[in-house]
């Protein structure tokens, strides 16, 4: 999967207001943020509307940011309970499952494979759209960017680009933009961006472009 602009995170140049309906369901889409308030509301956005439509959702993040996700969905009314006990929703420490998918500090493809048929696949059963989807919103790559593993981070964005070969799903990955001091020349960004399909342009990209409208 390929993007077709490389975007810096951090630029503050103009940018066309995102078409949240296409990003929900672009099959990875890689989201660049600074404040939680912009990611937790387009990521709620994102798994509200794959529980709409009858698809599982995994979420892999921070405990923060899971006890932000589960508020804003209490608050707009989404029953994850009841989808929890379908087995259509599931939240994982993304602290966790970095400790989990490493041997010796390195990544390994086989706890991967064992992860993703342990979690993964008991979710894709239940899902109730057809064909059967399963949204992902993980967190776990951007730890590894920020632990300075950014090769392993692109290895894991690649592991599930492969997944999402054989199956049906939607894959959320975000990252803050201080992640990506010089990103323009940086190849390792390039790389990353190019493992996506779509990328959610960084929050103050979008407020210059809400300013501009209202003065125009």
């Amino acid at each position: 999967m390929r993007t077709d602009r490389l975007p810096d995170p951090q630029s503050e140049s103009p940018a066309a207001e995102p078409n949240w309906l296409e990003l929900d369901r672009s099959p990875h889409a890689l989201q660049f943020y600074s404040g939680d308030d912009f990611l937790l509301a387009s990521l709620v956005r994102f798994i509200s509307t794959a529980l709409e439509e009858g698809a599982s959702v995994f979420v892999l993040t921070t405990p923060a940011h899971m006890d932000g996700i589960a508020q804003r969905l209490r608050a707009q009314g989404v029953d994850t309970n009841t989808a929890a006990r379908k087995g259509r929703y599931v939240t994982v420490d993304a602290f966790q499952v970095l400790a989990h998918l490493t041997v010796n500090s390195k990544l390994s493809r086989v706890r991967f494979d064992e992860f993703i048929r342990k979690v993964f696949l008991p979710l894709e059963a239940a899902a109730e759209s057809k064909p059967k989807l399963v949204a992902v919103c993980g967190e776990v790559v951007s730890l590894l960017w920020a632990e300075g593993k950014a090769e392993a981070a692109i290895e894991l964005e690649h592991f599930w680009n492969e997944l999402a070969e054989r199956v049906s799903c939607r894959l959320r990955c975000f990252y803050p933009v201080v992640s990506f001091p010089d990103p323009v020349r940086n190849d390792l960004f390039l790389k990353l961006c190019a493992e996506h399909a779509a990328v959610i342009p960084h929050e103050s990209r979008l407020h210059i472009v809400a300013a501009r409208d209202k003065v125009a």
